[in-house]
């Protein structure tokens, strides 16, 4: 198994760039990959603290987009196009409120959503299945037509079943592997796009 060297390039960058985590490299590489949002696009970002994805959608769209934060933590609010809310994803109250906020349906619908691990396989999945779906249910409320969904993923039982999920909502998911996610980890990304509206 390949060995994670805590101090990688990737953390000596975050670094240097005052961003909080590598994770912001996964999601710019991701965006530039797929060519998934730009200029006054409108983002709502899960599971957005520390706010590395913040700090790169926000930036992305510019101060025409607009991009919507949902944690359970609170996050620093830095930017005029982005508003951070405090709140459980699968809430009603909060999405009400993220729906306020983004002002439109979204382009793009970002998940770095994970649960506290216990260490027990069986139940880390359940939770990470629970979270996932949440997530869809969110997207599906919120998308235009023809938009995009990223979302975490670890690969395990069940990851056939949760992509299949996904297909039936979107015309091409893919499941990729970003060069700044630690060696040896069985972390994912599913790349969804084509998203064909509520039915």
């Amino acid at each position: 198994m390949a060995r994670y060297q805590h101090r990688d390039r990737f953390y000596r960058r975050a670094n240097e760039l005052g961003l909080p985590s590598r994770a912001a490299f996964k999601l710019e590489e991701l965006l530039t990959r797929f060519n998934l949002i730009g200029e006054g696009g409108r983002v709502i970002d899960l599971g957005c603290a520390p706010g590395g994805w913040l700090a790169i959608l926000t930036r992305t769209v510019g101060t025409s987009g607009r991009v919507v934060g949902i944690d359970l933590a609170s996050c620093i609010n830095a930017a005029a196009n982005l508003v951070t809310i405090a709140g459980d994803v699968a809430d009603p109250r909060v999405r009400l409120t993220v729906a306020e906020a983004i002002g439109s349906a979204a382009d793009l619908v970002t998940s770095d959503l994970a649960p506290k691990l216990s260490g027990i396989a069986d139940r880390d999945q359940a939770k990470s299945r629970k979270l996932l779906e949440a997530a869809l249910d969110l997207a599906r409320a919120m998308l235009r037509p023809g938009g995009a969904m990223i979302a975490k993923i670890f690969m395990g039982p069940g990851f056939e079943e949760t992509r299949a999920l996904f297909a039936r909502d979107f015309a091409r998911v893919e499941a990729v592997r970003t060069r700044a996610s630690r060696p040896g980890s069985s972390e994912l990304y599913l790349v969804a796009r084509g998203f064909q509206g509520r039915r």
